[in-house]
């Protein structure tokens, strides 16, 4: 690769980082819907046509940062439970997602992100988790995806959300225990 070509995408990456960087900074006050190219290059401190040559428009930034986001989740979540079975990857899972976390904040609620994010993780309980003869194995991977995903939307949504060490025990803990145990009578 020559070294024109380096600076250029050297280049189109800063400005991907400013952009991001902006519409984080941007959502904290707006919707997505309420947020125009001109509030993001304003922000990021680019013009509107710096925007341009890098994005179609404001949907094909959005839809690749979601792209990205989902891709490097897939890769943590097969990398890591292939290579360390079943659960004992997970802190590395979250360990990408608190890294990103802001960029989840933002997606979470968006139903295609969603839908993707699920279809992931419901793909891979399918691929790589074998299940006992307890239940119907379709009442088990719901059981085991709905968990999964609610502990993830949970921890994300939080406020102040909770360290990955502090994350992982709880999801630990949800995997080992019965939701009998999380109960108790008020007698």
């Amino acid at each position: 690769m020559n070294k024109k070509r380096k600076n250029g995408d050297f280049l189109k990456n800063k400005t991907k980082d400013r952009l991001i960087f902006a519409l984080i900074k941007l959502t904290q006050g707006k919707s997505l819907d309420e947020i125009t190219i001109s509030d993001l290059a304003e922000t990021a401190k680019i013009n509107r046509g710096t925007f341009y040559l890098t994005y179609d428009d404001f949907n094909d930034f959005i839809l690749s940062i979601e792209h990205n986001l989902l891709n490097g989740f897939n890769k943590k979540l097969v990398h890591e439970f292939i290579d360390c079975g079943l659960g004992e990857g997970m802190k590395e899972i979250f360990q990408y997602i608190y890294d990103n976390i802001s960029l989840f904040k933002i997606f979470i609620d968006d139903e295609v992100f969603n839908k993707r994010f699920e279809q992931s993780i419901n793909e891979f309980i399918k691929k790589y988790n074998h299940f006992t003869i307890t239940l119907p194995i379709e009442y088990s991977r719901a059981l085991l995806l709905n968990s999964t995903i609610s502990i993830i939307k949970i921890w994300i949504l939080e406020s102040n959300p909770r360290s990955v060490q502090e994350i992982t025990e709880i999801f630990y803990k949800t995997r080992t225990m019965s939701p009998v145990n999380f109960v108790s009578s008020n007698k």
